[in-house]
């Protein structure tokens, strides 16, 4: 069982990680770096991808097409997984998201607890909120 402030440590270090992997190849190859929470998406869809190797993540949505947050079966769902990773721990929430086996469910959970990570990280002065 994890804990989630222990969690979020190892997910501010991942994140570092990342951007300044993806800064050293942007200056090779001059494309832009991407924006944190970008980064941030890419690091959790890695962490479910431990759990459900065939599992790919859709890129991100604009915020006015968030079509599976907004589908009240599912919502219902992904908060509960939201609040057990949370609570219990990121690893366990994405296992029992894989375990339902529902790939709309695990993407609509993808994508939330992506948006709570990054406003915990924004608050806790780790990341700066993009205007």
């Amino acid at each position: 069982m994890g804990n989630i402030e222990q969690e979020i440590a190892n997910l501010e270090q991942q994140l570092a990680e990342k951007k300044a992997g993806l800064e050293k190849q942007s200056a090779e190859t001059a494309k832009e770096v991407p924006q944190e929470k970008e980064i941030l998406r890419q690091v959790v869809g890695e962490k479910i991808q431990q759990h459900a190797p065939s599992y790919q993540p859709v890129p991100a949505k604009p915020q006015d097409d968030q079509s599976s947050y907004n589908d009240p079966q599912l919502a219902t769902q992904v908060q509960e997984l939201v609040n057990m990773a949370f609570a219990k721990g990121i690893d366990d929430a994405v296992k029992s998201a894989v375990q339902s086996g529902n790939p709309a469910l695990i993407d609509a959970f993808h994508d939330v607890l992506v948006d709570q990570l990054y406003d915990t990280l924004i608050e806790r002065k780790k990341l700066e909120a993009v205007k």
